[in-house]
């Protein structure tokens, strides 16, 4: 279990987090995740930039150093989720949405990273986030300006007109349409290049549609084979992979075939 990697908090079982600084901690049972034992009474050593150094029983504390007291806790690796939407509010469904601006977006972000590293997740994977908040928070993070987890981001999610990663709030005349609104193998093609200009570290499509949007149904395909197709192939040539929203059969179906990660 040695050079586990940066500490970016240390959780314990009821216990609040520990904040990355050069020490240890004394962890009362700490769970191997690679062959899911419990060992008793173990130390973790990290340095100063929250690097674990050394994990083992008490002759790996460093002479002069003062352990952070866990004993009485159980202690494990930081936990990942791999579909997150830190920079929304589930309050903000429907026309409530409407009057989030993109500063509101980014303030939501920040709250809700804070919770999430506190809640003992190190990593997630963000995967859709309007006006590219979720960039900005994650270099936020990276930066020392928040605290959070790390975060591998989407940018705008990728879809087709009136599909689920469009926005059917507004009539006609306003002639709205979400960032990541793409039609057709070519236009597909090139929002994810835009994306990936603008910082996103993965694509998210939607294949089909979903419950929390109008006007689509959730089993319904929305990319053809052929758009999802361009979209993977775009993907990996820049070094991205792509997660697919698919609730229908059919969609699935679509993804796989298409080369969808």
């Amino acid at each position: 279990m040695q050079n586990l990697g940066r500490l970016c908090c240390l959780f314990a079982l009821g216990a609040s987090s520990v904040a990355a600084a050069p020490g240890a901690v004394r962890c009362g049972k700490l769970l191997n995740v690679r062959t899911g034992e419990l060992l008793a009474d173990q130390i973790i050593v990290f340095d100063a930039s929250g690097t674990i150094t050394a994990v083992g029983d008490a002759a790996v504390l460093p002479q002069g150093v003062t352990p952070v007291d866990l004993s009485g806790m159980t202690c494990l690796p930081g936990l990942i989720d791999v579909h997150t939407h830190l920079t929304s509010d589930p309050t903000d469904n429907g026309y409530a949405g409407l009057g989030v601006s993109v500063p509101k977006e980014a303030i939501t972000g920040a709250k809700n990273a804070t919770r999430t590293v506190r809640a003992g997740f190190t990593t997630v994977r963000n995967v859709g986030a309007g006006n590219f908040t979720d960039v900005a928070l994650r270099d936020g993070i990276n930066e020392g300006g928040i605290p959070g987890p790390w975060m591998i981001v989407s940018g705008p999610p990728l879809g087709i007109t009136g599909g689920h990663c469009d926005n059917n709030l507004l009539p006609y005349e306003f002639h709205y349409k979400e960032a990541g609104v793409a039609d057709g193998p070519w236009a597909a093609r090139t929002k994810v290049r835009e994306v990936v200009k603008y910082g996103a570290d993965v694509i998210k499509v939607c294949a089909s549609g979903g419950v929390l949007s109008k006007g689509d149904l959730p089993g319904t395909p929305q990319y053809t084979l052929e758009e999802l197709t361009a979209i993977a192939e775009e993907a990996h040539k820049l070094g991205r992979k792509v997660a697919a929203h698919a609730h229908g059969t059919q969609s699935i179906k679509d993804a796989i075939h298409a080369g969808i990660d």
